[in-house]
């Protein structure tokens, strides 16, 4: 922990405040990351995050306007939290712990970023699944309307959640719910948009290539499979194949 967050810190993919929110989401998706710090002639003044989007380009308020009709500054975090890269490691795992940060810009000589994957690929998580699992979760039907999954990840600060029937046959993640509802809007006439939005499915964005974990599992194991996946959380099932919870990089983290 005496490691300072320079050592593990990548350089950060950064976005003008005045872009198309739009462009936000080709760099998330070019790039496999799921937040930007937003500059101002060159300095650092907010934070993007899949989180803010989803929450901007899903609201009632903006149904009639497609993604490249808004800009960075309408939905970032403003003034956000950073630490200097000479900082410790340490002072980064304490940050994720209060304050539920996903990602920390670090500034130096450029602006960096250390997310909590980066904390998971570099120490050890002692326990067990079934010692950390989160056992307040939700459940989707895949016939279930996107507005809805937006509502219950936001709501609950969850980073997936499952679709059952009868069995786990997909997830929807936050990066789902971005591209889908990204893709439905610009592709999807304004008149018609509240229609098709009832219409609009689960089951048409979740992806179908699902990771679980076992009770049993070592929460280093779990650890891999997230990093190697590039997945934020996956569903936990007993010996009856029945999800009986969440394991995700937070509570790996706050396990570490």
């Amino acid at each position: 922990m005496e490691r300072t967050l320079k050592e593990i810190a990548n350089k950060a993919t950064i976005i003008d405040k005045d872009r198309r929110l739009s462009y936000a989401i080709e760099l998330m998706g070019k790039n496999h990351i799921a937040k930007l710090p937003v500059t101002e002639n060159g300095e650092l003044i907010g934070i993007i995050t899949e989180r803010d989007i989803i929450k901007k380009i899903g609201s009632s308020r903006s149904l009639n306007f497609r993604t490249s009709s808004f800009h960075i500054s309408s939905c970032m975090t403003p003034e956000p939290f950073f630490l200097g890269e000479s900082g410790k490691i340490l002072e980064a795992l304490i940050a994720f712990k209060e304050h539920d940060f996903s990602g920390i810009p670090i500034i130096g000589k450029y602006i960096m970023i250390v997310t909590k994957m980066d904390i998971l690929k570099h120490f050890d998580a002692p326990g067990y699944v079934s010692e950390n699992l989160n056992t307040k979760f939700h459940v989707l039907n895949p016939n279930d309307r996107v507005i809805h999954a937006r509502r219950l990840l936001l709501d609950n600060n969850l980073h997936a959640l499952p679709v059952w029937d009868g069995e786990i046959i997909g997830i929807v993640t936050i990066q789902d719910l971005v591209f889908g509802m990204n893709e439905f809007r610009e592709k999807t006439p304004g008149k018609y948009m509240e229609k098709r939005l009832k219409e609009f499915t689960v089951e048409s964005i979740m992806a179908q290539d699902v990771k679980s974990a076992r009770l049993e599992d070592s929460l280093n194991d779990v650890k891999k499979m997230l990093i190697d996946s590039n997945f934020s959380s996956m569903p936990v099932l007993n010996y009856e194949d029945h999800i009986v919870g969440i394991i995700s990089k937070d509570e790996i983290v706050n396990a570490i």
